[in-house]
């Protein structure tokens, strides 16, 4: 036997290695399965890296639904807030067209209270260097516009026209020191000329300091003058003036009309009267009713554009 052993030292020695290592593997993995200390550790030192990760990955995923969110609602608030901007819009030009319709119904009710041929005009311009008080219509002698025609609007008069081109005409206004109406005081008949002042205002001289005017006093055209029709209102006495040694009075008249914000007038195309109007003499009235069919039409204005790109007279 040890002569076999020393002559195959090798192979035994070999075998008994790898006897012993079978041994250990065996045991080593007997112990791991019941005990195993190195995974133990390696689970424990692990764990925590493992919680923040699926904490880490649950944040992630909540900010990015929170971002999704906060792009989605901001897209919404923007969708919304061009519709507002639109509505607002929409708001806007139904209220001016609703404003439009009341001033046309109102201009088409003072029409009907006149016999004779009428245009309606837009205003589409003042004068922009302040020395003369005129405005622009958009009429002209291509529609029947001619010089010297009256300007009238709901509230009373508001000039003639002293320019006229094909589309367009020009009106000095009643409150310009040019202008001149024959004016009679509603209460007493007194009567005298309306001229524009300075001021913005009207003036009424030539009355007679025997009559008797108070503020308070509303001034009416007489229709001598041959451009208004009689009995429209021009303004309301707010001063006399009585101080002079002359003979005559003069009376400060604030116009009817506010010239800064009127944007539809009419306009005559011949002579034109009241259907009743009352007899500036004191008389009883005079029914100027034309015959059916006569009676003029309301000539729709076309569009006028915004204030804001309203062309200036130069």
């Amino acid at each position: 036997m040890i002569e076999f052993l020393r002559r195959n030292r090798v192979l035994a020695t070999a075998a008994l290695f790898l006897a012993l290592a079978a041994g250990l593997v065996l045991g080593a993995g007997a112990e791991r399965l019941r005990n195993d200390r190195l995974g133990r550790l390696f689970l424990e030192a692990l764990a925590p890296f493992q919680r923040a990760g699926s904490a880490a990955s649950r944040a992630v995923g909540g900010a990015w639904e929170e971002l999704v969110g906060l792009i989605q609602a901001r897209d919404e608030v923007v969708s919304l807030r061009e519709e507002l901007q639109v509505a607002g819009r929409n708001t806007v030009r139904l209220e001016e067209v609703e404003l439009e319709n009341q001033r046309l119904r109102t201009l088409l009710d003072f029409r009907e209270g006149l016999a004779g041929d009428l245009l309606a005009a837009r205003v589409i311009g003042h004068d922009a260097t302040g020395l003369a008080r005129t405005l622009t219509l958009d009429r002209g002698d291509a529609d029947g516009v001619q010089k010297g025609a009256a300007v009238l609007a709901p509230d009373g008069i508001v000039g003639h026209v002293f320019l006229v081109s094909p589309h367009a005409a020009r009106v000095l206004l009643i409150v310009d020191h040019n202008s001149g109406v024959d004016a009679i005081v509603q209460r007493t008949r007194a009567r005298g000329i309306v001229e524009g002042t300075v001021d913005g205002r009207c003036g009424l001289k030539f009355v007679k300091r025997t009559e008797d005017l108070q503020v308070g006093d509303l001034v009416v055209t007489s229709g001598l003058d041959g451009v208004f029709p009689r009995s429209l209102p021009v303004g309301t006495i707010v001063a006399v003036d009585k101080k002079g040694q002359g003979l005559f009075q003069y009376a400060t008249v604030q116009p009817t009309v506010d010239f800064d914000h009127l944007e539809e007038v009419l306009v005559t195309l011949g002579p034109v009267a009241p259907l009743m109007a009352p007899d500036v003499t004191g008389g009883p009235g005079i029914d100027h009713t034309p015959m059916p069919g006569t009676a003029p039409e309301l000539v729709p204005a076309t569009p006028v554009p915004p204030a804001a790109g309203m062309p200036a007279v130069q």
